[in-house]
């Protein structure tokens, strides 16, 4: 008996796979990042906001432009009827049930074991627990990359089967959802073709290269008209200031608020040695791996966004403070595009397919010379395999478990926040204008009042992160003056005057020795500016 078509007839059905890496990547997401996530006030306050600007009318932050304007528009719709955290929910089983498709048809296509879409799936989880190079994440919360990334695992798979009308389909939709991932794919994609037709110009026919300039016509066509939701508002931003704006916006993004995604120079030595043992060991076992097209296709893709950190560490690496590296201005112009974003995530990807094809190969070629034994050796070697992946998910869900949480409160202090947070939502007006704790990130979560400003939620065109900038010096400048001189009537009439803000509230600012709090638990205050 051929244990190929045995195990062929035995194979699970395509939705069952899914629907398991689906389930993986969504406990993980929400063990690890208990809703809300990181990014999830940042993202979803806006989209709600988007379809509703009363509500938390005044918010600097959701006034501001809208970079991401697809991702409000599709996901704020179902702000109208479902809380903010059954939106994050639902919007996270969406985004980890396209991540599963996606991922599961790319899977299939590179390597050739039955379950090894399943079992690659939780090797990517396990490094994902460990850490990562320039701070970005598939797996969390639900912002617009998650989908963006679907549908580039999508774009990739039909790249590989040479699809090329529905990969520059799915590659426009990267782009609607998210810009950078979507360009940033389409670039490497590029190259991969690229690279590709130069290892192959012998072989390479005039009439299969008219052949191809024909495929791509429709293909290009089909890649523009799927990206413009997302791509117009994109491009308004970078038109949106005079050079001297742009200048010190790119400044503030690179060197100051985003240096942990942006400036090389700010990653810790563990992600630099973590990611170049990943790397190590996808150079040393894809040499292994068959030559067919898909692969070769994903091979020089990954070199593709290897290249792009390569540059991007070029621009960064240098002295500090940065104004002293030699035409830093143009160097930090480029760098705010995140050239480390797809090799942080994708990298990972690429070590569990060269990983799974290398086992695939050593332990589960059929054996010519004596059929039955191959049966058994494989029935042997796929339990353990098997056995081995699932200790590796129970561990990866364990350490989700055990994970410090996100927001770095205790659990008393939690508990403090969101009660004060919900007093000030059924006790304030709506117009109510708040001060809150610079390093919190979901005030208008809870409260669903507007913020005068707040470190997480910058905006992203320049003039916008040029007043955030401001409004955080004047609150520092503010908070100077006055501290020695005590937070008198005076103090609070400036501030109210010069922004707007009626009430605080704060953790240790004061002590206010004319007003009193209006509500108070053991961490937090609450005052009424008069």
């Amino acid at each position: 008996m051929n244990p190929e078509s045995t195990a062929t007839k035995s194979s699970p059905p395509a939705i069952l796979l899914i629907l398991l890496i689906a389930g993986s990547f969504a406990a993980d997401s929400l063990i690890r990042f208990p809703v809300p996530g990181t990014n999830e006030p940042h993202y979803l306050c806006k989209a709600k906001h988007y379809w509703n600007p009363q509500w938390c009318a005044g918010d600097f932050f959701l006034e501001s432009s809208n970079a991401h304007r697809f991702f409000y528009q599709v996901v704020g719709f179902f702000t109208q009827w479902l809380t903010l955290a059954q939106t994050a929910i639902l919007g996270r089983l969406a985004g980890c049930l396209l991540l599963a498709i996606g991922w599961y048809r790319l899977l299939r296509v590179l390597t050739p074991g039955i379950w090894s879409p399943l079992i690659a799936a939780w090797m990517f989880l396990g490094i994902a627990a460990i850490g990562n190079f320039s701070g970005e994440w598939i797996i969390g919360g639900i912002e617009s990359k998650v989908f963006a990334y679907g549908f580039l695992f999508l774009a990739m798979a039909n790249g590989c089967e040479q699809n090329w009308n529905r990969a520059a389909i799915y590659l426009g939709l990267t782009i609607s959802w998210h810009p950078v991932v979507g360009v940033w794919g389409l670039l490497c994609a590029l190259f991969a073709l690229a690279c590709y037709a130069l290892v192959q110009r012998k072989s390479l026919s005039r009439a299969s290269l008219v052949l191809n300039i024909k495929q791509a016509i429709p293909a290009c066509g089909w890649l523009i008209l799927c990206s413009l939701p997302g791509l117009v508002p994109a491009l308004s931003l970078l038109q949106g200031g005079t050079p001297r704006e742009e200048f010190s916006a790119n400044f503030i993004q690179v060197f100051y608020r985003l240096k942990h995604h942006l400036d090389p120079m700010d990653f810790n030595t563990f992600s630099y040695l973590m990611y170049g043992f990943l790397l190590a060991i996808w150079l040393l076992f894809r040499r292994k791996e068959n030559t067919t097209f898909s692969l070769r296709f994903f091979q020089y893709f990954i070199a593709g966004t290897l290249g792009l950190a390569c540059i991007g560490f070029l621009l960064g690496a240098g002295p500090r403070p940065a104004s002293e590296m030699p035409y830093y201005a143009f160097r930090m112009s480029l760098l705010k595009f995140y050239p480390f974003r797809l090799f942080d995530s994708l990298l990972p990807l690429a070590v569990t397919v060269t990983l799974s094809n290398t086992v695939y190969q050593r332990w589960f070629k059929q054996e010519k010379t004596d059929p039955d034994a191959a049966t058994g050796n494989r029935r042997i070697r796929a339990g353990f395999i098997a056995l081995l992946s699932l200790c590796l998910l129970t561990t990866v869900l364990y350490s989700a478990w055990i994970a410090p949480p996100v927001h770095k409160m205790t659990a008393r202090q939690r508990a403090d926040w969101i009660d004060a947070c919900h007093w000030i939502q059924n006790n304030t007006p709506e117009s109510a204008l708040f001060l809150t704790p610079i390093h919190q990130s979901d005030f208008k979560w809870y409260a669903q009042r507007p913020e005068y400003v707040t470190y997480k939620d910058c905006p992203q065109d320049a003039p916008g992160i040029i007043e955030w900038n401001r409004r955080l010096k004047y609150l520092r400048k503010w908070g100077q003056d006055y501290y020695n001189k005590g937070f008198d009537d005076q103090a609070l009439q400036v501030l109210h005057q010069q922004t707007g803000i009626t009430h605080l509230l704060v953790k240790r600012l004061g002590p206010f020795n004319t007003i009193k709090p209006v509500y108070q638990n053991q961490t937090y205050k609450i005052y009424k500016l008069p």
